[in-house]
């Protein structure tokens, strides 16, 4: 796929890309969490953020999804302009995304296919026998069709994560958003999460994906974003970023995480 300067697309179509995050500026009290930052999204492109902890990158993919109100600055999905004052644009364009936390979040209460029948059922008010023929298919995709009433406190982190991502594909959404999807779990049980995601990759998804998994960004990403303090300090194909970074901070970051 084409890759795309991250400050740097507007001679392009712009009907091309999914998101478009511009000036975006956030702080909590007197932190400032990131400033002026522009990230853009080509439909079915992978973007990897990477960087240190407390760079902004959490931050970052909860502003797009508005789980975090910014300060400033303007998201447009699919070409239309978030507005935070329009609660129910918010709640309909917050479901054209998928989104995927570093801690599971299932409901401990409900087995696995029940909390994958959820949301589509209370928000799109599906009906229960849909619902359930739907999250069967989901289930059976990550690979725990045999797990589906299981709860949470029965299956391992790495089968609770995989719950985790088709419960976010239930709302079929249109780009998925990963927060560190395997910082939790031991490192055996990283591989059946990332083998998810890299399914969904081959299907074509768009996908913005914080991780600290070097390896996987190699792998898939179309573009890779080094964040720090707030800032892309440089971006890039994987070949350009992980073998010849043209930033010191960059060449820092990397000599500490790949072994």
């Amino acid at each position: 796929m084409e890759n795309t300067a991250v400050n740097n697309c507007t001679d392009l179509d712009k009907n091309k890309y999914m998101i478009e995050a511009t000036h975006l500026t956030k702080s909590f009290n007197d932190l400032v969490v990131f400033k002026d930052l522009n990230v853009k999204v080509k439909k079915g492109e992978v973007l990897v953020v990477i960087g240190p902890s407390g760079s902004g990158k959490s931050t970052l993919l909860r502003c797009l999804n508005h789980l975090e109100t910014l300060d400033s600055g303007t998201v447009v999905v699919e070409g239309e302009k978030l507005n935070p004052k329009d609660k129910k644009m918010v709640r309909r364009i917050a479901t054209k995304m998928g989104m995927v936390f570093q801690s599971f979040n299932l409901f401990p209460h409900m087995t696995a296919i029940q909390n994958v029948m959820e949301a589509p059922m209370v928000v799109k008010k599906e009906k229960k026998s849909r619902a359930r023929e739907d999250a069967r298919k989901l289930l059976d995709k990550v690979g725990l069709k045999d797990k589906e009433n299981f709860y949470p406190s029965k299956l391992s982190g790495g089968q609770q994560q995989r719950v985790a991502i088709a419960r976010a594909l239930a709302m079929n959404p249109d780009i998925m958003l990963f927060d560190e999807p395997t910082s939790a779990l031991d490192p055996e049980l990283v591989g059946e999460v990332l083998n998810v995601m890299k399914d969904l990759v081959k299907d074509g998804m768009t996908m913005i994906v914080v991780t600290h998994e070097m390896g996987f960004a190699k792998e898939v990403a179309d573009r890779v974003i080094f964040m720090d303090n707030g800032k892309i300090v440089e971006q890039g194909t994987p070949e350009q970023i992980f073998s010849h970074p043209k930033e010191d901070r960059t060449k820092a970051f990397l000599y500490k995480v790949i072994k």
